[in-house]
């Protein structure tokens, strides 16, 4: 049996981790024989073992450890880290036949059969699949669309389809936080230029629990609240949504990763976390300002109508 391992990002936050799935899709597509073991060394084994194309999961916290996570004569190994020698050090001690790496002008760059060079401007689920592409042609979008329709088919039951998605969270802080009050006047504003039909379902989890009573207090019928959802329970909710705005923010990588009209809002320019296409824009405050607070609604209203124009691919 092919053994193939690969080693993610030593990050624990769960946009990290959702930004790794459609490269684990991919290798499964290319060998679905194969065993397929992720590697990490935070404690994250619950956004992995339920995922169809990972067979083993394994925390490794030292060099030792994960040298030892290595199948021995593996036949493929990826590394997902931007910076770190040790996974570089790790596939120059095991050496699998074929290792997969980003070129990041350290000095064991010189250690894989095939790499890809980072780019801090490049969306991170993007360049994870472009260094796949330096050894089979990939095709991102549609190598992506796939991942999250198989996450959506362990949905169960099968949530009905979203018209348009909103997800107002940021777990790494306020900084990251749009506000409900722009949110608001961004639904009125599109209900007022799409037309009266439109409807919208806010994605909101643990750390969200102001928000959901603010919006439970307006009783408006064409507000829906998704709270505290499963990963496949919102890949299904937004595979054929028609339009996706998010903060920065986990879930805002499954609505990026569905390829429909997306647009993010950030409290600065912040490439590696948004894929450019061009059914998505992002919007963040003009004149170099870093304040989220500072983005109009009317600007992202003017956005979701580009990419709502714009010829989507699924």
């Amino acid at each position: 049996m092919q053994e193939i391992a690969v080693y993610i990002r030593s990050r624990c936050k769960f946009g990290d981790q959702v930004v790794s799935y459609a490269t684990l899709s991919q290798l499964k597509h290319w060998w679905p024989q194969a065993r397929l073991r992720v590697v990490a060394q935070h404690a994250v084994s619950h956004y992995y073992c339920s995922l169809p194309w990972v067979d083993e999961f394994v925390q490794a916290e030292t060099l030792v450890e994960a040298v030892r996570a290595m199948p021995p004569r593996a036949d493929l190994a990826v590394s997902l880290h931007h910076t770190s020698e040790r996974y570089a050090l790790v596939n120059l001690l095991r050496r699998p036949k074929l290792r997969l790496g980003f070129r990041n002008l350290r000095l064991l760059d010189c250690c894989w059969t095939h790499a890809h060079d980072k780019d801090i401007n490049e969306y991170i689920a993007l360049a994870n699949l472009l260094l796949l592409n330096t050894y089979r042609p990939v095709a991102p979008e549609e190598a992506s669309r796939r991942c999250f329709e198989q996450i959506a088919a362990q949905a169960v039951p099968q949530p009905a389809p979203a018209d348009i998605v909103m997800i107002p969270g940021g777990g790494d802080g306020e900084f990251k936080r749009w506000g409900v009050a722009n949110f608001l006047a961004l639904a009125d504003s599109l209900k007022s230029r799409l037309g009266g039909d439109a409807r919208f379902s806010f994605v909101l989890g643990p750390a969200e629990a102001a928000e959901v009573g603010a919006l439970q207090a307006l009783r408006r019928p064409d507000f829906e609240l998704i709270v505290g959802r499963s990963i496949p329970e919102l890949a299904s909710l937004m595979l054929n949504a028609r339009l996706v705005v998010a903060n920065d923010c986990g879930p805002s990588h499954i609505g990026q990763g569905v390829c429909v009209p997306y647009v993010g809002v950030f409290n600065e320019a912040n490439p590696e976390w948004f894929w450019a296409r061009p059914y998505s824009a992002a919007v963040y405050p003009e004149n170099g300002v870093v304040d989220i607070q500072r983005v109009s609604p009317a600007r992202v209203a003017d956005a979701c109508l580009r990419v709502l124009s714009s010829v989507r691919p699924y």
